[in-house]
């Protein structure tokens, strides 16, 4: 793991996505999670997991992701399963399409559990909509075949190892336009939660800044996840 004053760059970084029974952390468990162990954008290491969230799935989280009550079965529940996926990121920066959402229920599914973890999230999809601007839509599926980017073994969406592929690939996309831009091969992850945070009309002059030098990179506290001790 990283020292808390360390610069984390994007050589090495995880791509995460949860499956979940509802959109709210706070009731809502999650019942899948997938994630990939990028190092210098190739893939070195997979997790996955199916998780039995205690409860029947709502008949529409079925119709949405393939998920059965049965395929649940048997499985552990997602607080025994959080200390692995910890021991999995081990602090590096964590990429998600969307990720606020699957920041919400990485924290609450640790809070659950009594851990906490350090890491800073990087969303292809805000990323996309300074990179990639002008797009009628911004989920997944559309960025997907916006970018032309489909991942060859990914055959469907809503799935977590699907769906942390197809982010992977949408990811070195993005990457490869922001270095395109900028001249950073391996920037560091501050620059890009910088971008995210950009008006859009600001983008432009931003990654302008970056290719001329005159914007740097700060070591900062990387973003707590779950209950503090």
């Amino acid at each position: 793991m990283m020292s808390p004053q360390s610069v984390a760059t994007t050589r090495e970084l995880v791509v995460l996505d949860f499956e979940t029974t509802g959109l709210m952390p706070a009731f809502d468990r999650t019942i899948e999670v997938a994630a990939t162990l990028l190092v210098d954008h190739q893939p070195m290491e997979t997790f996955h997991q199916l998780m039995h969230p205690g409860m029947m799935l709502p008949s529409f989280i079925t119709s949405l992701t393939g998920i059965t009550d049965a395929m649940l079965c048997g499985q552990p529940r997602p607080e025994q399963v959080m200390s692995r996926l910890q021991q999995f990121v081990r602090g590096l920066p964590i990429v998600a399409h969307n990720a606020a959402f699957d920041r919400g229920f990485l924290h609450a599914e640790l809070a659950r559990a009594g851990l906490r973890q350090e890491s800073e999230f990087l969303c292809t999809m805000r990323l996309a909509r300074r990179l990639v601007p002008g797009l009628q839509s911004y989920r997944l599926d559309a960025l997907v075949d916006a970018l032309r980017v489909r991942a060859p073994d990914a055959r469907q969406f809503h799935r977590s190892v699907a769906d942390v592929d197809h982010t992977v690939a949408i990811w070195k996309s993005l990457h490869a336009r922001f270095t395109e831009h900028t001249g950073l091969a391996t920037p560091p992850v501050s620059l890009l939660c910088t971008l995210m945070r950009k008006p859009k009309k600001q983008v432009s002059n931003y990654l302008s800044a970056l290719r001329a030098g005159r914007t740097t990179a700060r070591s900062r506290p990387k973003t707590r996840v779950g209950p503090k001790t």
